[in-house]
């Protein structure tokens, strides 16, 4: 099972050639032997008899046998090269490939009756590429930097397409992938002033945005509860700080006016012969509109703080502001002179201004648009 998953791993890794009309003469002349004997195949499959492909397959093949032999002896000679088993793994896989391809075609294997496997050698090369790799792996994870972790992570990965569970590698692509996370705090502090103030639905929803949209596994964002309970040591804190927060005094203001309305039907008269008919005129009306408007402003203090140096490494304030409107109306005369929007907003009551935190959640959502676009674009690069 586990060549098998070799050879599928390398055949699913290998270039899928898509130029069908090619008779591989071109590769072949380029000294591209591999891409030689697939194009000629995959010519050979559409049309049998075709010369150039006949030509390109039956030299092409037995030349990438011998480079092949070549290449793995001067890779094995190469003490330097660090990736010198994974590419004789590639190698031999590329010829498996071509073997394969062979078997499943008439044509070719009229030209190639015999085409080698290297399934030994590919066996082989697969447990030596997969040490190689996770011995990359092991020397990338004891620099213990972020980015070594990183690399770390993705040459366990790497190793483990190859061997699927080779060793302690799944174990390892985790330690290596949570050295490598940024852990970020969001603390939200509380609101200065004399109003009575939660911003923690903020912070909750800022939490909820992070942990949404910020696609990169290599970040993960953290309540202050959260950090605490695992005893975690984060790398950044994203501070949210509101400052002079305000709720001004109700402002009262109204607007009279006279309206009217031409072609109504203000009474009837009846002709000689009896008939009724309507009488049309102007209705009027004095319309008074009354507003009472509550405005609160404030400002957001968004700073993303380094833990270990508290150093800050990005800072930007969000100023923010939002009236509250409230309008109704009376009238005096006749309310056919009225629109059904005025005549409704004179049959209603009015309001009175919406307590403090309700104001507050309302200033705060221009202010959340601004801040989730500032954390998307400086955690972009992470």
């Amino acid at each position: 099972m586990k060549l098998y998953r070799c050879i599928f791993t390398v055949l699913i890794a290998t270039v899928v050639f898509t130029a069908c009309k090619s008779t591989g003469q071109k590769a072949l002349n380029k000294g591209d032997y591999f891409t030689a004997c697939l194009q000629a195949i995959e010519k050979l499959r559409s049309s049998s008899n075709n010369e150039k492909a006949i030509d390109a397959l039956s030299k092409a093949y037995p030349l990438a046998i011998t480079y092949i032999g070549r290449e793995v002896e001067r890779l094995l000679s190469s003490s330097s090269n660090k990736n010198r088993y994974m590419q004789i793994y590639n190698l031999y896989g590329q010829m498996n490939r071509i073997a394969v391809e062979i078997s499943k075609s008439p044509a070719a294997l009229r030209v190639i009756p015999n085409p080698d496997y290297y399934n030994l050698q590919l066996e082989s090369a697969c447990n030596m590429a997969a040490e190689e790799t996770y011995q990359k792996a092991e020397s990338s994870l004891r620099k213990e930097t972020r980015s070594a972790a990183k690399e770390a992570y993705s040459l366990y990965l790497q190793t483990n397409d190859i061997i699927a569970g080779y060793k302690d590698v799944v174990q390892k692509a985790e330690e290596a992938r949570w050295l490598a996370t940024l852990k970020v705090v969001i603390e939200q502090r509380p609101v200065a002033g004399t109003y009575k103030i939660s911003a923690d639905f903020f912070q909750n929803k800022v939490f909820e945005y992070f942990s949404n949209n910020i696609r990169n596994k290599f970040i993960r964002v953290y309540s202050p509860q959260e950090a605490e309970q695992n005893k975690l040591t984060p790398d950044q804190i994203i501070r949210l700080e509101f400052l002079d927060f305000v709720v001004g005094q109700m402002r009262e203001s109204k607007d009279t006016k006279e309206v009217k309305r031409d072609s109504v039907i203000v009474g009837i008269y009846k002709d000689d012969k009896g008939r009724e008919h309507n009488v049309y005129g102007t209705v009027e009306a004095k319309l008074t509109i009354r507003k009472r408007e509550v405005s609160s402003n404030g400002l957001l203090n968004a700073i993303i703080v380094d833990y270990a140096s508290n150093k800050i490494l990005s800072q930007q304030r969000f100023p923010g502001i939002y009236t509250w409107t409230d309008m109704w109306g009376s009238f005096n005369g006749d309310e056919r002179a009225l629109t059904s929007k005025e005549l409704a907003m004179c049959r209603r009551e009015p309001y009175m201004p919406p307590p403090s935190q309700d104001m507050f959640i309302e200033f705060t959502v221009p202010i959340f648009n601004n801040l989730t676009a500032f954390i998307q674009n400086y955690y972009r690069n992470y």
